[in-house]
């Protein structure tokens, strides 16, 4: 069974100008069938896409990922949207009053559940990983901001 497939697009601005545009394909890991199998049985407890990750390993994905890397950095997502014919997109965006974040060379993002009620923003991680993605290197400083998207197709 193959399992949803997913593209995420980032931007990255310095001083408030456009610098780079990151995109491409990610892997949906094993830690997150459980959690689409339990939304198709009607247990959203916990169970739906929350947080974004920031991780700094530059490993490739693995089906078997079930984090991030530190030194790591997790917020809420900032809105999400269907398309009516089986893709979900989830925005997101980093910035200047992410101050957790500063300092860390983002290299990985992660999607994440937030079955335990992790509180976010913070360097903990929440739970279960649902997909990752290793990005070119970013050094994130305080007068860098990155919005993105995330859209996973079933």
């Amino acid at each position: 069974m193959k399992p949803p497939y997913g593209f995420v697009v980032l931007r990255v601005f310095e001083r408030g100008r456009l610098v780079g545009v990151i995109s491409g394909g990610n892997l949906f890991v094993n830690d997150g069938r459980p959690a689409l199998a339990k939304l198709l049985g009607g247990d959203t407890a916990g169970e739906f896409a929350t947080a974004i990750g920031f991780g700094s390993s530059g490993t490739a994905p693995a089906a078997t990922d079930a984090g991030l890397t530190a030194a790591a950095y997790y917020k809420t997502l900032d809105s999400h949207s269907q398309d009516g014919t089986g893709s979900v997109t989830f925005n997101w965006s980093l910035g200047a009053t992410d101050s957790g974040a500063q300092g860390i060379t983002i290299q990985e993002l992660g999607l994440f559940a937030n079955r335990t009620s992790v509180a976010l923003p913070g360097s903990t991680a929440p739970t279960p990983l649902l997909a990752r993605k290793t990005i070119a290197p970013i050094s994130f400083g305080p007068s860098m901001s990155i919005t993105g998207s995330w859209t996973l197709t079933f």
